[in-house]
């Protein structure tokens, strides 16, 4: 607002019209962070709740905010992950693979469970 020159007693009212035409909605906010998150950057829920919780983000709309997203989806967006970062080691032995596989499933934010569930058909 200090760009656009308005005065300090003005914030309120411009803040008060932002929110009652939709431009401040925290829950549209936590919406579109869930999936432009999950689809483009390939995302699990354990990062994803990660950075919203470090927002301040309530925990109501951190349950809400998956419902948009299918569970076949997340399993098959896992699994595609899994399988390229799995074709793309090519040093080490099986073992070393399936570890390093693991940990990228990990710091993508996909559970431990699923991981591991995930990558027992690709190393069997």
């Amino acid at each position: 607002m200090k760009t656009f020159e308005v005065l300090p007693s003005e914030f309120s009212e411009y803040v008060a019209w932002l929110s009652e035409n939709n431009y401040l909605n925290e829950a549209r906010f936590v919406e579109i962070f869930v999936r432009s998150k999950f689809n483009q950057k390939g995302w699990g829920r354990t990062k994803i709740n990660y950075e919203l919780r470090k927002r301040g983000i309530s925990a109501s709309l951190l349950a809400s905010a998956w419902d948009g997203i299918d569970d076949q989806d997340y399993i098959d967006k896992a699994r595609a992950l899994l399988q390229k970062k799995r074709d793309e080691i090519k040093t080490g032995t099986s073992p070393q693979r399936y570890q390093k596989c693991y940990n990228y499933g990990l710091s993508k934010g996909y559970e431990s469970s699923l991981v591991r569930e995930l990558l027992k058909p690709l190393f069997a």
